[in-house]
């Protein structure tokens, strides 16, 4: 039996490491989630920043035309407009960005300014006074000419063109920091996520070591018990043998009475025998083969991360092999053993399980019809069962299909199962001398030992019909 204490203790753990690595992702995300919005806002400021550089230069081109309307008369209303534009938006942004308040289309962007940066804001200032203080001169006696206008004109013109050259590269120099200070930022981001992946593998291989190995273990010490309970069982019924024979030398009377009592023993053999095979292979199926499954699904998960080294990897890799061989055999040692809901309901239900299984683990759609199906022999429903288990399985594995149609039938003469796909078929020509041992002879062997019949059709792009014919 299993060890109840030891599957509850193995349960908690389970949910424990499943639980850190949900709450560790979530984090994850939302940490990541934060940095990517600022690294957002970074090169939104980066590029208003740079922007500061345009507008500068816009503005010192603008007052040269406007400075003189002699060359530039046509254009001079233009101009004049465009100026109060420019100086509107270079303002603005001169000071969002110095008062990290920056505002675009109604939404708010941080910035997020460096002392450094704020003492580069601090040494530009004064150019921008003085390029602000005589841009708005120069537009004010575009608005207003007076009788001094020209000379005024060209005074401010020539504030304006001896302090940008100096502004351009201090602002120059600022966009520079702010790239550099958004790309440490970007680093930053980097590691933290960096981190977060390593500490993330770490409790997979932590639940690995704590949970699958201890999982492994048992399912090997319950084989075992198995393996011992079928020899005591072989042993028990050689001595009851060995006990008939000796009782059948001494009188008919006692040899019968004997015979009888064998018989009894022995069906209560094989019934007690039937009965440990569908307890061992429940508890397999319903709980480490849950967990298996569970275990496996969320370790695809880590797939979408990318390793830092080949060793990670390769550690990664062999774990869900792994991982994928203690399910085959978990699954390969339940089934052999005995599928419970076959005994206990019947061939229908049964298949219909098996497909609910394979459709949420596989991308697959049944369609299953089945007409005036009573309950059968066991022999017969144990070869429907397993004749559908493996068609669906060749279907899935081999076929790549995605729709399998299930047809059992009765009449007053036979049983009929019917099994088609839509998958990829395979020439039946190429494949007649390959079926020794394999999935379609050990269908056809179990079929002919009840003295049905076999048949396959099949075309490659036309997908497998499998057709079987039980007599009653």
């Amino acid at each position: 039996m299993l060890d109840n204490q030891l599957f509850n203790r193995l349960t908690r753990l389970y949910i424990i490491a499943l639980s850190g690595v949900a709450l560790l992702s979530v984090i994850g995300q939302l940490l990541i989630q934060i940095f990517l919005n600022s690294l957002l806002d970074d090169s939104h400021v980066v590029n208003v920043a740079g922007r500061q550089r345009m507008l500068s230069q816009r503005l010192s081109k603008t007052a040269v035309l406007l400075c003189n309307p002699k060359i530039f008369q046509a254009d001079a209303e233009y101009y004049s407009q465009d100026i109060k534009e420019i100086i509107f938006l270079w303002e603005s942004s001169h000071y969002a960005l110095k008062n990290r308040d920056l505002k675009t289309d109604g939404r708010t962007f941080k910035v997020r300014n460096s002392a450094k940066i704020d003492s580069m804001f601090q040494a530009i200032e004064p150019l921008f006074k003085v390029v602000l203080t005589n841009a708005k001169t120069i537009e004010k006696l575009i608005e207003k000419p007076n009788k001094n206008q020209q000379k005024l004109l060209q005074s401010s013109l020539n504030q304006i063109l001896i302090s940008d050259k100096t502004f351009l590269k201090k602002m120059d120099k600022i966009v520079t920091q702010y790239d550099l200070e958004s790309t440490e930022r970007v680093e930053v981001t980097k590691k933290i996520e960096m981190f977060l992946f390593t500490f993330l593998f770490l409790i997979l291989i932590l639940e690995g070591a704590f949970i699958f190995r201890p999982i492994a273990n048992n399912i090997r010490l319950v084989i075992n018990k198995l393996t011992n309970s079928e020899r005591n069982l072989r042993q028990a019924n050689d001595e009851l043998v060995k006990t008939q024979e000796a009782l059948v030398q001494a009188t008919e009377e006692k040899y019968k009475l004997q015979l009888a009592e064998e018989k009894v023993r022995a069906a209560s053999l094989m019934e007690g025998q039937e009965g440990e095979r569908k307890r061992l292979a429940a508890d397999l199926h319903d709980g480490i083969g849950q967990m298996l499954t569970g275990l496996r699904l969320h370790s695809e998960k880590v797939k979408s991360f990318d390793f830092t080294n080949a060793k990670q990897a390769k550690s990664f890799n062999e774990l869900q092999h792994l991982i994928q061989e203690t399910i085959e055999a978990t699954r390969t040692v339940s089934f052999s053993l005995a599928p419970s809901v076959l005994s206990d309901f019947g061939v229908v239900p049964a298949i219909r399980i098996l497909t609910e299984q394979v459709s949420k683990v596989k991308n697959m759609t049944f369609n299953i019809h089945t007409e005036n199906i009573n309950r059968l022999p066991e022999a017969i429903e144990t070869c429907l069962y397993r004749i559908t288990q493996e068609a669906i399985h060749n279907a899935t594995k081999y076929a790549k299909a995605d729709f399998i149609n299930i047809q059992l039938s009765e009449n007053e003469q036979f049983i009929n199962l019917i099994v088609l796909d839509n998958g990829e078929g395979f020439d039946l020509k190429s494949v007649k001398n390959k079926m020794g041992g394999s999935g379609l002879k050990n269908m056809q062997a179990r079929a002919e030992l009840l003295n049905g019949t076999f048949k396959i059709q099949s075309k490659i792009g036309k997908g497998t019909s499998i057709k079987i014919e039980i007599p009653k």
